[in-house]
């Protein structure tokens, strides 16, 4: 039965501020290593955004969705599978991976700007996004706590993050969904460089061609989780 690798954490540029990954590299890249294709998490308004917070809602915007379709026409050299997300702050320091988010969400909610945390959720949660907090026991300068957030919030936590956190924030993560077996857990490279790309992920034996094929599958837990070794590596090699 053939299986089909995803990357679902990589910051591209120019959306995401500290991202270097163009849609050229991101395509080869993934090709070059076996992946079916990637959900692009990029930061958000009120992450590492690279696009000026200062114009106004629609434009911003749009500047998400051209490197979505940037991305998109690339992939069709590889047959590859480009899906469209978001990585948000939601509170100081914590962050979230939107599954399932589309443009369109995006465009019609310019409240994203300024809500809380349970109205961020609210909207997810109308719009089928599934919600997974990044990292949860990152240490960082500009995490004050690291900590799961409300799990009234959140639909899962990113267990396994191959290039920004340690064995051990793995393993705190995972020994809390242990507790919780209603969690999504997901794996991503949290890849910022190509180099780092094609680390962590999942694999599934359904291609995931939408943002519907890709909430449907996280929700029925039909996949497989790609786990492996963190940090400290320069090339990329296949799960």
């Amino acid at each position: 039965m053939q299986e089909y690798k995803y990357q679902m954490h990589v910051h591209t540029c120019p959306c995401s501020g500290c991202g270097h990954i163009s849609p050229a590299e991101l395509c080869k890249a993934l090709k070059d290593f076996g992946y079916q294709g990637t959900v692009l998490t990029n930061h958000f308004f009120h992450g590492y955004s690279g696009i000026d917070r200062e114009l106004p809602w629609k434009d911003f915007i749009a500047c998400y969705e051209k490197d979505y379709l940037d991305c998109l026409e690339e992939a069709k050299k590889y047959d590859l599978d480009i899906i469209f997300g978001i990585e948000e702050m939601v509170v100081k320091g914590l962050e979230v991976l939107c599954y399932g988010i589309t443009p369109k969400v995006l465009y019609d909610h310019p409240e994203l700007r300024d809500c809380s945390l349970e109205e961020f959720s609210k909207i997810m949660r109308e719009n089928n996004v599934v919600v997974i907090q990044a990292h949860p026991y990152r240490e960082a300068p500009y995490i004050p706590e690291p900590s799961v957030l409300p799990l009234e919030f959140i639909d899962g936590i990113e267990a396994h993050n191959s290039c920004n956190a340690t064995e051990k924030m793995n393993q705190d993560a995972f020994d809390f969904a242990k507790q919780y077996p209603h969690l999504i857990l997901t794996s991503g490279g949290d890849a910022h460089h190509v180099q780092r790309l094609c680390y962590g992920g999942i694999k599934t034996t359904t291609r995931i061609r939408t943002s519907e094929d890709l909430t449907r599958i996280l929700r029925a837990g039909s996949y497989e989780l790609i786990v492996g070794e963190t940090l400290g590596k320069v090339t990329p090699k296949q799960a």
